[in-house]
């Protein structure tokens, strides 16, 4: 049985202790020096109406599940805390997360990541992180949470916020990939389950997937704008490095340099 009381209690805590500063996408010009955000910015970075939210955290609406997940991606919270809103909010402990075999990447591979001064990690044929750095959970810490990469990035609303100029540079080009490799192989079970995941949870994404015209197979060095983890609104350029093992070409592995954009950048 859920228990909406303490559940409020402890999201109200976590919404006005938290550093705004590791929220990536959270702009304003005060987000360094405060602690806490407001109950607008929590109901934008996770999808919902401000209405919605208030009622929320005044216990006149019980959470989903799929709510309490973006919630624990956004603020970065731990394996406990996501245990606790569980069955204080639903009455049912958090389900098990997906995580692909790993046991295929060979020792040097996972070595030679785990080493790159940059994000780096290596995906599967579905876009699931099947091994990544220390870099890459504390700049993209929602990989730490096993996220299907494609499935972050074009349906869930704190992606929108983060990755700067989102539908033009990041969701058609990341759909383009994931429609063409599901064209080619419409018979690949997990391929599918994350392309209709994607379809079921998003319009925008579901168009982009069903009538886009965009035509890119690989993000190979290009260059996009984001905002990274603990960085408040510091505005980071990325560069795409991909690369596939000669041993296994469907994994991809991918080391991700970023640059801080200074205020002559931004105006060029």
């Amino acid at each position: 049985m859920s228990d909406l009381e303490h559940f409020t209690r402890l999201l109200r805590l976590m919404r006005t202790s938290c550093d705004a500063n590791i929220v990536p996408g959270l702009v304003r010009s005060n987000a360094r020096s405060r602690t806490g955000i407001t109950q607008i910015d929590l109901a934008t970075l996770t999808g919902v109406s401000e209405s919605w939210y208030r009622r929320l955290e005044s216990g006149r609406q019980a959470p989903a599940a799929d709510w309490i997940e973006t919630l624990v991606r956004t603020l970065q919270l731990s394996e406990g805390q996501r245990h606790s809103l569980f069955v204080y909010g639903t009455g049912q402990e958090p389900p098990r997360r997906y995580r692909p075999d790993a046991r295929i990447i060979h020792p040097g591979d996972e070595a030679f990541v785990r080493i790159q001064p940059w994000t780096a990690y290596i995906s599967d044929f579905a876009w699931d992180i099947l091994v990544m750095n220390d870099r890459a959970g504390r700049d993209w810490p929602w990989m730490l949470n096993g996220t299907n990469i494609m499935t972050w990035a074009l349906t869930y609303p704190e992606a929108r916020m983060q990755l700067i100029d989102w539908e033009e540079n990041w969701a058609k080009p990341m759909a383009s990939q994931l429609r063409l490799r599901h064209e080619a192989h419409p018979d690949h079970p997990r391929l599918t389950e994350v392309v209709n995941e994607i379809k079921d949870r998003d319009r925008v994404a579901c168009r982009l997937l069903e009538q886009d015209t965009t035509a890119i197979h690989h993000p190979d060095k290009h260059q996009r704008r984001t905002y990274l983890a603990g960085h408040g609104d510091t505005i980071f350029e990325t560069t795409f490095l991909c690369y596939s093992p000669m041993a296994d070409p469907a994994l991809r592995l991918m080391v991700v340099p970023t640059i801080e954009v200074t205020d002559e950048d931004e105006n060029d």
